[in-house]
């Protein structure tokens, strides 16, 4: 007679096919960001005109970190997945609040004004023509709404803190949550790309923790 495993599963079980596609977008999500740097660390200057004028010396370059980031897109709602159902295992409050405000980073609420910038400049505007399209872009509803990105960051954060609250993953995930989170932007705003780089490779690693917690966890 063949064995059958006659426990009733916990309405949070995954098969494992889920639980491998999950975690290999959780990793993905973020590599492909820091892939996308690796390609143009000069990130030097935060304004408009920094980013148009980055964009112009290298117009053919930018299509690639674009598929990348879009790629990266669509994948993030899975990894956001991915770490919120492993917070929440043994820390549920804190890991809901993060798993909710970390969608966040996964909302496309924010205009790409670096795509407005690549579209104007290949159609032949001059630079400060750009800049003043990117500008005006700021201003809508899209561009206001940049901020939701900082919101999902703090849920980065909430998760981290749940994930080594809760020890449902290895403490160096959560603790790789935190720090990242914190580090993305102000690396970005000191115009490092080195920096921003470490700092999306450390937020991978705390989505690889996940990942791994989520695949070896048969009740997940």
């Amino acid at each position: 007679m063949v064995a059958v495993n006659t426990e009733p599963r916990s309405g949070l079980y995954l098969p494992p096919v889920a639980r491998y596609l999950m975690g290999v977008a959780a990793v993905l999500a973020p590599l492909l960001i820091a892939a996308g740097l690796a390609l143009d660390l000069d990130i030097t200057g935060t304004s408009n005109t920094a980013i148009a004028q980055r964009i112009a010396t290298d117009l053919d370059g930018y299509p690639t970190q674009a598929w990348l980031g879009a790629v990266s897109a669509l994948l993030w709602a899975p990894a956001v997945l991915t770490a919120g159902r492993v917070a929440r295992r043994n820390s549920p409050r804190l890991g809901l609040a993060g798993t909710v405000l970390a969608f966040g980073t996964a909302i496309p609420s924010a205009l790409d004004t670096e795509a407005l910038a690549y579209v104007a400049l290949k159609s032949g505007v001059p630079v400060p023509t750009a800049v003043t399209m990117m500008d005006t872009a700021d201003d809508i509803p899209s561009g206001i709404l940049g901020f939701v990105f900082f919101a999902g960051l703090l849920g980065l954060i909430l998760l981290g803190a749940a994930i080594v609250r809760g020890h449902a993953a290895p403490p160096w995930a959560g603790v790789a949550l935190v720090v990242a989170a914190v580090a993305i932007p102000v690396s970005w705003f000191s115009g490092s790309g080195v920096a921003a780089l470490i700092a999306w490779l450390v937020l991978t690693a705390g989505f690889a923790g996940c990942a791994l917690a989520l695949i070896t966890d048969r009740e997940a």
